[in-house]
């Protein structure tokens, strides 16, 4: 995969809580975003036109508007755009509600700053139509590799957490997705030059973590050949 001149990702909060408005615009700047944040509906169909979000991170309860109702109607003039319902509502039926009228993702608060994130890079970089920016997320089958915050995201929204060596190994993997490694090479990605820490049981103890956390995708296993190295066997 090639490196290209990346572009940062967008993002439009809109919350009539200003603490926790400028609070998540603080984090996401932190992490490389481009923000704007507004604590009111007024001006929204205007600030999407002047800036260009790649996300709509939206309050369903915005002081006495209808968040929901004021996203399907932003919808019609921006239909690719992805809307993120935040809200401390935990209905079913406004989950529901939400959701059929276009929302990508629907997150309780209070929400991890991670989980937010991860839904941000996972729909931004699934619309965005310009190639000059790559991703921080390698598709394995139905789950995605976060090689930014070192996760893994599965199609139901969970994120599972890799530890380092988990990462490295599975990224090596991902990277050579249908061809088998090496011993040798998965060796050398791992531990680098260090051949005094080459260890073939350490290693096998990591793959079989791997495999366990991606079981709930059955487009993907991870395959050990006697002798040789391992395989990352992924359907299409």
């Amino acid at each position: 995969m090639s490196k290209i001149a990346t572009q940062k990702i967008k993002v439009l909060l809109v919350d009539d809580d200003t603490i926790l408005g400028n609070e998540v615009c603080g984090e996401l700047n932190e992490r490389g975003f481009e923000t704007i944040y507004l604590s009111a509906v007024y001006g929204v169909s205007e600030a999407i036109g002047r800036f260009q979000p790649d996300v709509l991170v939206f309050d369903v309860e915005i002081g006495r508007e209808n968040g929901i109702q004021v996203a399907i109607d932003l919808f019609k003039g921006n239909p690719s755009l992805p809307i993120i319902f935040i809200s401390s509502h935990h209905e079913v039926e406004m989950k529901e509600a939400g959701l059929s009228a276009g929302a990508v993702a629907y997150l309780d608060k209070p929400f991890s700053i991670k989980l937010l994130v991860a839904h941000i890079d996972r729909f931004a970089r699934m619309t965005k139509t310009n190639t000059e920016t790559y991703s921080n997320l390698l598709t394995i089958g139905s789950t995605q590799l976060d090689t930014k915050n070192r996760a893994l995201i599965f199609d139901d929204g969970s994120i599972v957490d890799l530890r380092p060596m988990e990462f490295v190994i599975l990224k090596e993997l991902v990277l050579h997705a249908n061809e088998i490694v090496s011993r040798e090479e998965m060796y050398f990605a791992v531990w680098k030059k260090d051949t005094a820490y080459y260890n073939e049981q350490s290693l096998n103890n990591y793959i079989r973590r791997l495999r366990s956390m991606l079981e709930p995708d059955n487009k993907v296993e991870i395959l050990l050949h006697r002798g040789v190295g391992y395989k990352l066997k992924v359907e299409s």
